[in-house]
């Protein structure tokens, strides 16, 4: 493992340049506000639909952009890992991450270190926690759950990779004893084996401020996800259960409006979560919009999320 993480960093140092580079004798580039730059990647979930047309192609068009790597859906879209990874070998895209189903996980965890070796990312993410195992529905099945990500996550510390929770905003309702969700599901697990990989959104989304919370777990926070939105009133749904259901990709029901945004364009404080992000020891930042918005496409979006950190000196 330890082996592993030195060689990402060399290639990840490759990709970037140093804070004192900041502006590169241009006067009218941006002033350094953040103490070193970071690789920054794309979750391919993001253009889902560009890959199942066109895999190759829309890699291509994400390296174009200036993505340094990127983070998979367990999603191949008929595609083989060999084949997707020469095609990340040649593009110069490095494949740090990977979102894995859980059930998945549990099934056939052979396969997943398998296919995921083939790839060769340092990361496997649990990506999202199904309804009846979320806390405040069911004390015991939620506790359950949580002792089988641990136990995934040992599996994958033994195979060499290291386990991360991505978040939604579920995980951050106070339990009966005044516990909240997402801070169980680590007290409870080895930090050698479960380490964090907040998504800044459903933080934001769900009460809290992303920048205390990458602050309190600090030095277990590898990759962070940088996703924007904007949001008038109160959803009575959550937002990604209405994904699909209006035709202009905003989320809407009586309660309010909520829409996916390119970074910058949104309410969360992205400097603020960028800063704390390098200051925490992150690895990586990853660029995640799970719907286009303002008449942009897919791809259009992520490139704009690129104009706004290109506008920070951050790539």
């Amino acid at each position: 493992m330890k082996l592993k993480k030195l060689i990402y960093t060399a290639m990840a140092i490759g990709t970037i340049a140093s804070a004192s580079s900041c502006g590169s004798g241009n006067s009218s580039a941006p002033a350094c506000e953040f103490s070193k730059k970071l690789p920054v990647g794309v979750q391919l979930y993001s253009v889902r639909t560009d890959l199942e047309k066109d895999f190759y192609g829309t890699l291509k068009a994400v390296k174009e952009m200036g993505y340094a790597g990127v983070e998979f859906t367990g999603d191949y879209y008929g595609n083989t890992p060999v084949q997707v990874k020469r095609w990340c070998t040649e593009l110069g895209l490095i494949p740090f991450s990977s979102h894995i189903p859980f059930q998945q996980m549990i099934d056939d965890f052979d396969k997943v270190i398998e296919e995921n070796t083939i790839l060769g990312v340092q990361y496997l993410v649990f990506p999202y926690m199904d309804e009846v195992s979320r806390p405040g529905i069911d004390p015991e099945q939620f506790a359950k759950t949580v002792k089988l990500i641990g136990e995934c996550g040992k599996k994958a510390a033994e195979a060499g990779f290291q386990l991360l929770y991505h978040n939604h905003d579920f995980e951050f309702v106070t339990m009966a004893d005044g516990t909240v969700g997402y801070d169980y599901i680590f007290s409870q697990n080895d930090r050698a084996n479960l380490q964090n990989e907040p998504d800044v959104c459903w933080v934001d989304y769900a009460g809290y401020n992303p920048v205390e919370l990458l602050q309190k777990y600090s030095g277990n926070i590898p990759v962070v996800h940088l996703k924007d939105y904007k949001l008038e009133g109160k959803l009575s749904s959550a937002p990604y259960a209405l994904i699909g259901v209006t035709t202009d990709n905003s989320m809407k029901d009586d309660g309010g409006w909520f829409e996916y945004r390119p970074l910058g364009e949104g309410q969360v404080d992205l400097k603020a979560v960028i800063k704390a992000s390098i200051e925490g020891g992150a690895q990586w930042l990853c660029v995640e919009q799970d719907e286009p918005s303002m008449g942009l496409s897919r791809l259009q979006s992520i490139a704009k999320s690129v104009e706004y950190l290109k506008s920070l000196d951050l790539m």
